[in-house]
């Protein structure tokens, strides 16, 4: 009876905990490139329990198995949103003393013109002091800049002549830039570095928008734009850094903790935006770091723009703190 009772509670310890133990181990390998996609969500711990269910069918029931999966699929969610729930009981309380107040959002290369100006419409309404927008078709910038420049009148277009690049990014502010430096990667530009100039001091402003890694050539060049992030930020010519954009990496890579060591960042699960896909099964891939003591008192979604399947995200920063 004893016996029993113990290969019953290895085995419920092995079903319980092994697969997020494998995947906590794994998440940390870099390479190849689909095992680091794979790994960018917790919920691949129900794949890795079920791979286990069927190693250890001989041994348990059927309800203990329907029992084992349920903790499993309640770990993936409490892991996958863990920053989500600080956001909820502590962030709520913080208070800010004259935001500095962010938007970014990834518009998804939209050129209907009732998005657009449903867009133009909410940044117009709202006068958020920096702007940033990522998968901006040739055709929407130019659409963008003539509608939003009057009342945002200092503004990043995402290219430049010399050298020659282009990106799919458009910045807005209202107030001015400098220094403005595109890093290049064959003729575009996935990361673009400025000096901003806020009433009460200067502001080393990184955005960025790698590619997806859908393939490993993509992989490869998104990874290359983060070593770029990495040195340029090591030779930042301000202690205020911010960095925004979608960086097409999940909050759950090892790769963040290499980057955002200095940095305070709240997560928000931007993407996928979708109707059949509720919020605590996304991925928080577009990021917002800023250097400390600057402190993040607010970040939120925003629940608008169906043509997109990004959220755009409103951040609110205290640097008087």
């Amino acid at each position: 009876m004893e016996m029993k009772l113990t290969i019953s509670l290895i085995l419920m310890l092995i079903l319980v905990f092994m697969p997020t133990v494998i995947w906590l181990s794994l998440k940390q390998v870099h390479s190849p490139w689909w095992l680091e996609n794979i790994l960018s969500t917790p919920f691949i711990i129900l794949v890795i329990y079920s791979v286990l269910m069927l190693l250890l069918i001989h041994f348990i029931s059927y309800l203990h198995c329907t029992g084992y999966f349920l903790i499993n699929f309640f770990l993936a969610i409490f892991l996958n949103n863990t920053d989500s729930l600080n956001h909820m009981t502590t962030l709520n309380h913080k208070e800010c003393i004259a935001p500095v107040i962010f938007f970014q959002f990834n518009i998804k290369y939209t050129e209907k013109e009732d998005e657009i100006n449903e867009l133009i419409e909410h940044l117009v309404g709202r006068k958020y002091h920096l702007i940033t927008l990522q998968g901006v078709s040739q055709q929407s910038k130019q659409e963008i800049v003539k509608k939003l420049s009057p009342h945002y009148p200092y503004f990043i277009r995402g290219e430049s002549e010399h050298p020659y690049v282009h990106s799919d990014q458009l910045i807005f502010s209202l107030y001015a830039f400098s220094s403005i430096k595109y890093y290049k990667s064959d003729n575009m530009s996935y990361l673009i570095s400025s000096q901003w100039q806020l009433p009460f001091g200067e502001i080393s402003l990184y955005t960025l928008h790698p590619p997806s890694p859908r393939s490993e050539k993509l992989w490869q060049t998104r990874n290359q734009t983060l070593y770029q992030l990495k040195y340029a930020l090591k030779d930042s010519p301000t202690k205020n850094v911010l960095v925004i954009g979608d960086l097409n990496i999940s909050k759950n890579s090892s790769r963040i903790k290499l980057l955002t060591q200095g940095m305070n960042t709240e997560f928000v699960n931007s993407w996928p935006k979708n109707n059949y896909v509720l919020s605590f099964f996304g991925l928080a891939i577009d990021h917002f770091w800023v250097a400390k003591p600057a402190n993040i008192c607010f970040r939120e979604r925003i629940n608008k723009f169906s043509w997109s399947d990004h959220y755009a995200v409103k951040t609110q920063v205290d640097y008087k703190k």
